[in-house]
């Protein structure tokens, strides 16, 4: 009698499993669903407000799952919510790490007011461009692919 339970309780057992991987491939059979859920890209910043900074290997992250942004400032990484409409962006507030590095200073007083200017953003060819309100370039990053 007790094998026989035990016989049963793994067939249930079983059979369970199998429903939820069932569930779990019907939900991601929807491509544009999973691309959305999962997708982050990651742009290194090449120009900023016209000046070339890739040499200081900051970058963009963003998250299309949760609509925020994170990356790397020259000396802080940071994190900011971010809402999005067409061309249109705006971002909320950044938060960042408080270290502090001398000769980064005004690399990163830059790179924070720039964002919080950005206004438009437009993707072409895996380049990244982001614009105040006037159009002005303000940041121009690449796609990294191998994330």
């Amino acid at each position: 009698m007790k094998s026989l339970t035990l016989i049963v309780f793994s067939l249930a057992l079983l059979s369970n499993t199998k429903t939820c991987v069932s569930k779990t491939i019907k939900k991601n059979n929807n491509p544009e669903s999973t691309i959305q859920e999962t997708e982050k890209k990651k742009y290194y910043i090449n120009s900023l407000n016209g000046k070339d900074v890739s040499e200081e290997k900051l970058y963009i992250i963003f998250n299309n799952k949760d609509t925020s942004i994170s990356g790397y400032a020259g000396c802080n990484t940071f994190s900011s919510q971010y809402t999005i409409n067409d061309d249109s962006i705006s971002l909320g507030f950044p938060i960042a790490t408080k270290m502090y590095c001398e000769k980064k200073v005004a690399l990163e007083q830059e790179f924070f007011k720039a964002l919080l200017e950005i206004k438009t953003k437009t993707v072409t060819d895996d380049v990244l461009l982001l614009k105040d309100k006037n159009g002005n370039k303000l940041l121009s990053g690449t796609l990294k692919l191998d994330q």
